[in-house]
């Protein structure tokens, strides 16, 4: 993988955890979010870096499909990453549940987060394993002269 994949990849992981932070911070405040984050740190952590090793994959597949045309190098991750992420946050519409009217979802949503974080953990490996014989199938651009 080229770095700048990696660099994206890195970034990707940043930008998830800022988000959880203003979401969860944002609706909660400070003190929620460090009993939050300090209760999930260990999902949060498999989260984040399940989905930025899938950016930086995909990034590296681009990359590589634009260097060589002629092949067909599809994202296949892009469509587990988009529900693993939605999974993975969706326990967070909880916060916002009250506020538009939704407390049925606010219960289910807080009753089943460690489940919805799990499926969200479960999709983004699936994601990056796809992701991976994607690209071990796609030459790097060293190899593409031998």
């Amino acid at each position: 993988m080229n770095a700048r994949s990696v660099h994206i990849g890195l970034m990707a992981a940043v930008v998830l955890g800022l988000f959880y932070a203003v979401v969860v911070g944002g609706f909660g405040g400070l003190e929620h979010l460090r009993q939050q984050a300090g209760a999930d740190w260990p999902w949060l952590l498999l989260i984040t870096v399940g989905f930025g090793t899938q950016v930086g994959l995909f990034v590296e597949l681009r990359h590589r499909r634009h260097l060589y045309r002629g092949l067909r190098a599809a994202g296949t991750g892009a469509g587990a990453s988009a529900v693993g992420m939605v999974a993975c946050c969706a326990h967070h519409v909880a916060d916002l549940a009250p506020i538009i009217g939704a407390s049925g979802a606010a219960v289910f949503l807080t009753d089943y987060r460690i489940p919805i974080m799990a499926a969200g953990i479960a999709v983004n490996a699936l994601g990056v394993f796809l992701a991976a014989r994607r690209l071990r199938r796609t030459p790097a651009p060293a190899a593409a002269g031998r």
